[in-house]
């Protein structure tokens, strides 16, 4: 899905250099890892950043590095990565994150942290017409995999917003795991620096 969404970032001759927020135990960067220069994994629990390094490290030979943010002051990250992203990962983070708007606060994060050209690839549970798919906001134990859901729409808006220029979407209605996935596809723009100072 990442190579036909964002194509442009595995057709280059060097290997993009990712960084992957909400790592988890690893189970994407094993597969993201090996065709990186350098993959920094970025998560709120020392643990799975402990256990995202040992399977890297039996996956392939790519450097890597951990960031332990602070989950009140995700911003904070700015000043721990070093140097900007090639691409951007974040997969099953945003529907557990507490609000809509600490989602957009990571998303301003990952425009923030790629190089122009880069490319974020997000994963969001989407809310439809049916009141019971919006945002939970309460009761964090028992709607963990609810608590913040979008309207694809007013997602793209906001990623927009940001400066992002949306590239795709691809749309999960249901799978094994869950339903209601959508996986977007974000660029920052090689000419939003030039645009963004009135040139």
């Amino acid at each position: 899905m990442a190579r036909r969404l964002a194509p442009q970032v595995f057709a280059v001759d060097r290997k993009p250099r990712v960084v992957e927020w909400g790592v988890g135990g690893g189970a994407n960067a094993v597969a993201f890892a090996p065709l990186a220069s350098e993959f920094i994994a970025v998560d709120i629990v020392q643990a799975s950043l402990d256990e995202a390094r040992r399977q890297v490290s039996a996956a392939c030979s790519t450097p890597f590095r951990s960031c332990l943010v602070d989950i009140n002051d995700p911003e904070s990250v700015m000043t721990t990565v070093q140097g900007r992203f090639d691409l951007f990962l974040c997969f099953y983070v945003f529907e557990l994150l507490p609000s809509e708007d600490y989602g957009l606060r990571l998303l301003k994060i990952a425009f923030d942290l790629l190089e122009p050209g880069g490319v974020a690839l997000v994963q969001i549970k989407y809310a439809t017409k049916d009141p019971l798919t919006r945002s939970r906001g309460l009761d964090y134990r028992r709607n963990l995999a609810s608590m913040t859901t979008y309207p694809i729409d007013e997602f793209w808006l906001h990623a927009v917003r940001i400066g992002f220029s949306p590239l795709a979407i691809a749309l999960v209605p249901e799978n094994r795991l869950d339903r209601r996935y959508a996986y977007f596809a974000l660029e920052r723009p090689r000419d939003f620096e030039r645009d963004a100072r009135g040139e």
